[in-house]
């Protein structure tokens, strides 16, 4: 990021209109903690979530610590980095069984089931930035979540399953920027995961446009809009999901981010095409006492 603290807030609903869908709430903080003379830096960040699904009331929530180690490979002058990420998480989940009205939950109780299960998870990334030239730039990247495979059952079996583990996922992400005119950038994107039987891709762009320049032609005001094409893809079934439409509002270090999913897969017989909303506020702070005296270009993830 370009400033020294960045504190994001994101909520999401989906699939409310077909039963009690997902409600997805998280913030997160993340801030430089060391910059060294070469131009790299060092970076951490904590996040929080909490995401409630179902008529069972069935909860996830999280706090992950991270830390980041930027590598410049130019030196004081940016625009070539080379990121490595780690995290640790605390996670929990659990179910309410006394909401059960298909059949009786007694058995499950008098068999050790357990309403709640906590575990620790442990995730890493590597990314890479480039800016080709002034109006030209893209990054790449890839991410491996669940490395340590927890163990998420609710019901204790000396004969473990593979279902009984938490899945690897990897997810694979990267974007360009493109400037079009003086005013106006092309921002494509796309990210790809694949976790146990599922995968899924996401690809698209934002059309970027200053509303309000300063005197020396820094931006001051922007507006996005931009339209993703989500694709599945399952053991006996793939097909296109949904269309992702967005737009997005910058003023100075502000962000403001509103998206929208329209099924379009067969799910949209009982959803009515409607997927759900999404909604996301980005602060960053910049002190100016903090100033570096070279310049750190940074992509902007705009999805």
């Amino acid at each position: 990021m370009n400033g020294d603290v960045r504190f994001m807030a994101n909520t999401r609903s989906q699939w409310n209109s077909v039963t009690k869908g997902y409600n997805t709430s998280m913030g997160s903080v993340d801030l430089q903690v060391l910059t060294m003379g070469n131009g790299d830096m060092l970076g951490a960040g904590l996040n929080v979530f909490v995401d409630k699904a179902g008529d069972l009331d069935y909860k996830n929530t999280g706090v992950g610590v991270g830390l980041t180690y930027l590598k410049s490979l130019n030196g004081r002058n940016g625009g070539n980095y080379v990121s490595f990420g780690l995290q640790a998480s605390q996670l929990s989940s659990g179910l309410d069984y006394s909401k059960i009205i298909a059949f009786d939950a007694e058995p499950l109780v008098l068999a050790g089931a357990a309403d709640k299960v906590n575990y620790l998870d442990f995730s890493t990334g590597l990314a890479w930035f480039y800016e080709i030239n002034r109006t030209t730039s893209f990054h790449i990247g890839v991410s491996a979540m669940h490395l340590n495979k927890p163990e998420v059952s609710y019901l204790y079996d000396e004969n473990l399953t593979e279902d009984q583990f938490l899945f690897r996922k990897i997810t694979v992400h990267g974007a360009a920027d493109f400037k079009l005119t003086r005013k106006s950038n092309l921002k494509p994107s796309f990210i790809f995961a694949d976790q146990g039987p599922h995968r899924e891709i996401t690809a698209g762009s934002f059309y970027k446009y200053r509303t309000k320049l300063d005197r020396s032609n820094k931006e001051t005001s922007s507006i996005y809009l931009g339209a993703w094409l989500r694709w599945y893809a399952e053991k006996d079934i793939k097909g296109v999901d949904a269309i992702v439409a967005a737009v997005r509002f910058d003023h100075k270090n502000t962000h403001l981010t509103f998206s929208f999913d329209v099924n379009i897969s067969t799910l949209k017989n009982v959803s009515g095409g409607s997927g759900g909303p999404e909604f996301s506020v980005v602060q960053i702070l910049d002190f100016e006492e903090r100033r570096m005296p070279y310049k750190v270009k940074c992509p902007a993830f705009t999805y």
